[in-house]
């Protein structure tokens, strides 16, 4: 399901980045409407980010700046649900591993006090066997699930900082020349936003 929910193209999808990129491009040209339309038609985290980028606007350069970081960090939220799950699979997989490596032993050493130094090899390796598949059985938990947990952290990350650039590109946009009558369309096309 996350492989799902993190595709890129779901995430940061190339259409919304080159409009975010090319911000100047519409504001020169005096077609922001196409760059409003782009991110509104769009439902990806970055799109929504641009959106609350816009809906600033007219607020300092700072306030935009801050309005975006926090839209970003509530994004990167939603994206993370599920990491957590991970990571207590992977603290707790190898517990219960251990957890069935003492059980397994525990077995061993009770046999062989029961029965004192004559006790059967036969109870000795089958304790030690449940010790150690338990042993194998908490690995092959943890170990696909550490790989998997360190591919989704790292792909978060790098979408994070390309959410991160692409906003600042459309901040700088905004703000290398101010305009009363730019802000004033900004104002129509994003108040009648849909929710």
């Amino acid at each position: 399901m996350k492989l799902i929910s993190l595709r890129e193209q779901r995430v940061v999808p190339k259409k919304v980045q080159e409009a975010m990129n090319g911000a100047q491009k519409y504001i020169e040209t005096d077609n922001v409407i196409n760059l409003v339309n782009c991110l509104k038609s769009n439902r990806s985290a970055l799109s929504r980010i641009g959106l609350g980028v816009i809906e600033g606007a007219p607020s300092s350069r700072i306030e935009s700046s801050s309005t975006a970081e926090a839209r970003a960090r509530e994004e990167i939220v939603v994206l993370e649900r599920g990491i957590a799950l991970l990571e207590v699979v992977i603290t707790i997989a190898p517990l219960l591993g251990l957890l069935g490596t003492v059980s397994g032993l525990v077995g061993v050493f009770s046999n062989i006090d029961a029965e004192g130094s004559g006790s059967s090899r036969v109870q000795v390796s089958s304790g030690i066997a449940e010790a150690l598949n338990t042993t194998i059985a908490g690995l092959a938990v943890a170990v696909p699930t550490v790989i998997a947990h360190s591919y989704f952290t790292k792909k978060l990350e790098r979408m994070g900082v390309r959410m991160e650039v692409l906003t600042d590109n459309l901040i700088s946009a905004f703000y290398k020349n101010p305009s009363e009558i730019l802000y004033s369309k900004l104002k129509g096309l994003v108040g009648d936003k849909e929710k």
